[in-house]
């Protein structure tokens, strides 16, 4: 990719500001260009359940407790070393298991101590329930976010930046996004505005491209010379962001599949470390089933299927690594919490403090599922290395899986991470 005239490129120059990526870029951009010559950036896709999910529907394979209400038929099953729930209601639950247990580790009777919705999406996203701890996700982008225009593409879910809130774009779920970059989102707005015309515009370019280079030619070495390289930098990623065009837009904001696509169009420009997008389930409605719980099936179905293509997606995309995006990018599948094992009054569910995460792709252990479940479906204690259940075991936290997700990034631990992460995920 050669240098870009600030003439042509200064809308995307601030275009980019405005996300937050010139900040991003400024500490050492050319270390992290040669620390990525000798293998690819490890990234993280987040694709979140809002609303609770039903463990006891894919997860947790116990049938001999006539306490668990399943609305269809269902039976145990294990495919390449991955214990599940199957059922016809939900084939692509088996169908993405075959294709890709290989990469897949389920990790099972995660303790969340809340069943309030915003207290549990704290809990499982940063370890803690005060607001006062960056998401995992923040956390990730931030240490690997130099010369990145958008460390942390944030397109739905829970998110609680702190410290690191200029590591995170808020995208959005409508495809704002070429708006923002070519100035098309000004004719949308219901707010007045005064846009320039094309010759101010000109007028204003050419008089930044002359002080550009009148202060670049006086600059000397250090922090000035720095701030000039950063500038250059982020002409370019501003460039190649406008240049994916339309492929940043979201026609449908409820399309899991496609939004991440959105993120892995980014991974593959190396403009992201780590994605979020949401499944809200068959027609949109999200997991909260107190009422009509059959929809879980319909919901586990509609994500599996979609976990398939986004597989198949970043498998068939180059890393910057010399293979695959698949290479080094990893799924993780979260909700914020479980649902009881019995129907309510109105053949739904309530909300269960526990629940199962499942994590598919670079670093992970594939083929196994660590944790477990009890006959009342309450997690078991886990031995971390290990993955066994049993005495001598630990209840598994959302601050364990955090840990794992640092470890993964080779991140270290701050205040913010007082569990160790659980080794029997990682490869």
């Amino acid at each position: 990719m050669g240098r870009f005239d600030p003439r042509t490129s200064r809308r995307q120059v601030l275009a980019l500001a405005g996300l937050g990526g010139l900040a991003a870029m400024l500490p050492g951009p050319l270390r992290a260009q040669a620390r990525r010559a000798g293998g690819g950036r490890h990234r993280f896709l987040f694709v979140f359940c809002p609303g609770g999910w039903d463990q006891v529907q894919v997860f947790a394979p116990i049938f001999d407790n006539d306490a668990i209400d399943r609305e269809f038929p269902a039976t145990a099953a294990n495919v390449g070393g991955i214990d599940f729930v199957d059922g016809d209601s939900r084939p692509a639950v088996r169908s993405f298991f075959e294709d890709w247990a290989d990469r897949t580790c389920i990790v099972n009777g995660i303790q969340i101590q809340s069943v309030a919705h915003e207290i549990c999406r704290k809990l499982v996203m940063t370890g803690g329930s005060r607001g006062d701890r960056d998401d995992w996700a923040s956390r990730l982008a931030a240490a690997d976010s130099a010369g990145l225009a958008m460390p942390f593409a944030h397109l739905g879910g829970p998110a609680f930046p702190v410290a690191h809130g200029d590591a995170i774009v808020r995208v959005g779920e409508a495809g704002q996004l070429p708006g923002l970059l070519d100035g098309g989102a000004l004719a949308e707005s219901d707010l007045p505005h005064d846009a320039p015309t094309d010759a101010v515009q000109a007028l204003e370019e050419s008089f930044h491209a002359a002080r550009v280079a009148e202060l670049q030619a006086r600059a000397g070495r250090g922090r000035e010379r720095a701030l000039f390289d950063a500038e250059a930098l982020a002409v370019e990623r501003a460039a190649r962001l406008a240049a994916l065009g339309d492929r940043l837009a979201l026609d449908d904001a409820s399309d899991t599949a496609a939004a991440a696509r959105v993120v892995a169009e980014l991974f593959e420009q190396d403009l992201a470390r780590c994605g979020m997008v949401t499944c809200m389930g068959r027609g949109g409605g999200g997991w909260d089933t107190h009422s009509g719980n059959e929809f879980q099936d319909r919901h586990f179905d509609l994500l599996f299927s979609s976990l398939g293509d986004i597989m198949v997606d970043l498998a068939e995309r180059p890393g910057s690594g010399g293979g695959s995006l698949l290479d080094e990018t990893t799924v993780v599948v979260m909700s914020e919490m479980g649902r009881v094992p019995a129907h309510n009054a109105s053949a739904g569910k309530e909300h269960w403090t526990w629940t199962s995460a499942m994590l598919v792709g670079a670093g992970i252990a594939g083929g196994r599922t660590v944790g477990g479940w009890s006959y009342d479906v309450e997690g078991l204690p886990t031995d971390l290395r290990s993955g066994e259940t049993g005495d001598g075991g630990v209840t598994l936290q959302p601050g364990h899986l955090g840990a794992t997700l640092l470890a993964l990034a080779d991140v270290d631990p701050d205040e913010g991470s007082d569990l160790p992460p659980i080794e029997a995920v990682l490869a």
